[in-house]
């Protein structure tokens, strides 16, 4: 026991924007981020990581070459997860990312528009379920699209504040 009390401070001010009715974004629980990193040229663990986490829509992500993002709104204790990597034996790592990295969530019909201003992706080619890794200026991003309208951004917690301002400022133009 430490005689310091832990304060758990939010990493965005604001829990919610709304630019207009075509752009709104939100913070998302911080739930579960669990990265998971398979074995140097081992196999596709996309299947069993879902068969153990869950196979709703984006709950399982690529990261990376043979690395994962398994993401959920719920909190997982260390005892389950514990339990659940048991099962994956040898054939990958995991680190919990939960404290370490921010959710947010950004909608709307105007959301490609907003979000194209601060990142070179192709959101005509990047499918629903599909992740990719970019950059909004000097942040590093993982953006996954969840429905053909609404993507959710995983950042570092200490550049989420960042984050949230720019994406804010690129939506002036909808408010």
């Amino acid at each position: 026991m430490s005689d310091f009390e832990l304060i758990h401070r939010p990493a965005i001010g604001t829990t919610s924007m709304r630019g207009s009715d075509d752009f709104t974004m939100k913070v998302l629980p911080e739930g579960t981020l669990i990265h998971i990193l398979g074995k140097p040229g081992g196999e596709d663990l996309a299947g069993p990581l879902q068969t153990l986490f869950g196979a709703e829509p984006s709950r399982v992500r690529d990261f990376g070459p043979g690395q994962w993002l398994v993401v959920k709104d719920e909190a997982i204790s260390h005892v389950d997860l514990q339990s659940v990597l048991v099962r994956l034996g040898s054939q990958a790592f995991a680190v919990d990312q939960t404290h370490g990295r921010i959710r947010i969530e950004v909608s709307g019909q105007a959301v490609t528009s907003v979000l194209a201003k601060g990142t070179a992706v192709d959101f005509e080619a990047l499918a629903i379920g599909q992740s990719a890794m970019t950059m909004f200026g000097h942040i590093s991003v993982h953006l996954t699209r969840c429905a053909s309208d609404r993507y959710e951004l995983v950042v570092l917690r200490g550049f989420a504040q960042s984050l949230w301002d720019e994406i804010a400022d690129m939506s002036v133009d909808l408010r």
